[in-house]
């Protein structure tokens, strides 16, 4: 790959995470935590490139630059075990854990603490320099505060509420949802990137100067009409004489997807481009 082609690709990949790392923040994921994903991920998509009946650690450490025992390591968990972050765990994260866990702030009950604000011991302020090695220990309780985390009462004693950072209220099956939605754009694009001779039929239609006052009423216009040919759609899935009839052994299938869906978002419009 040509050096100009790669510079592109790392433009595109910035674009693709800005918006993914918007939900990481607000979800409380640190750069730790998304660095052993992406390691996760890089393992993961240099097996499945090899399409071998078992995997060869050795390649696929030379493939990604990641060490051979750790390649072994990542193979070997689950969706289910998360990788645990070397560093980079987000701070308020770390400092929640802390309360939650560390004998020294927890009370006979084993439950969290209510800590003072300041001291030298069993302190907030001693807490937040134990978990979060930082001593801007109030922009990290203005931030926990923020996403009511802890409460702080008149006397400065801070109260845990939860036991974790995160700013988002979805419930799991809905982020599950949004990752594999987003998966299967991703898929399509980059198919037909590889594959132009035989792409799957990906196709953006939109505009940058819509009036703000017509915006709503386009957008459920929009939604009605999308709605009705995804239903269609749905019908034609569903309908049995395409899908394979079940048996007792495992049969080859394919995995059909349509994603029809409307963005909004506010622009500028330049003067002179503006409509008379």
């Amino acid at each position: 790959m040509s050096e100009d082609l790669k510079n592109a690709v790392l433009r595109a990949v910035l674009r693709l995470l800005t918006p993914l790392v918007r939900l990481l923040l607000d979800a409380g994921i640190g750069v730790g935590e998304f660095h052993q994903l992406a390691k996760t991920a890089y393992v993961r998509a240099a097996r499945d490139a090899a399409q071998e009946p078992r995997p060869n650690f050795s390649r696929i450490a030379v493939l990604t630059g990641i060490p051979r025992g750790e390649v072994a390591a990542i193979l070997r968990r689950t969706d289910e075990q998360p990788p645990k972050p070397e560093r980079g765990e987000q701070r308020a994260e770390r400092v929640l854990e802390g309360w939650w866990t560390d004998p020294k702030f927890l009370g006979s009950s084993g439950r969290p603490l209510r800590l003072p604000l300041r001291g030298s011991r069993r302190s907030f302020t001693a807490l937040v320099k134990k978990y979060a090695g930082d001593p801007r220990v109030m922009t990290i309780l203005k931030e926990l505060l923020r996403v009511r985390a802890v409460s702080r009462s008149e006397d400065d004693i801070i109260e845990v509420r939860s036991r974790n950072f995160a700013t988002v209220r979805w419930d799991a099956s809905g982020i599950d949802t949004a990752g594999e939605a987003a998966r299967d754009l991703l898929e399509a694009l980059v198919h037909n990137l590889r594959h132009p001779g035989r792409p799957h039929f990906v196709r953006f239609v939109g505009s940058s100067r819509i009036d703000p006052h017509d915006a709503p009423m386009l957008i459920r216009n929009f939604s009605v009409s999308a709605d009705v040919l995804a239903e269609s759609f749905d019908n034609v899935l569903s309908d049995p004489k395409h899908l394979v009839r079940a048996t007792k052994a495992p049969q080859q299938a394919h995995r059909i997807r349509i994603g029809i869906f409307v963005t909004d978002e506010p622009t500028l419009v330049e003067p002179s481009l503006a409509t008379p």
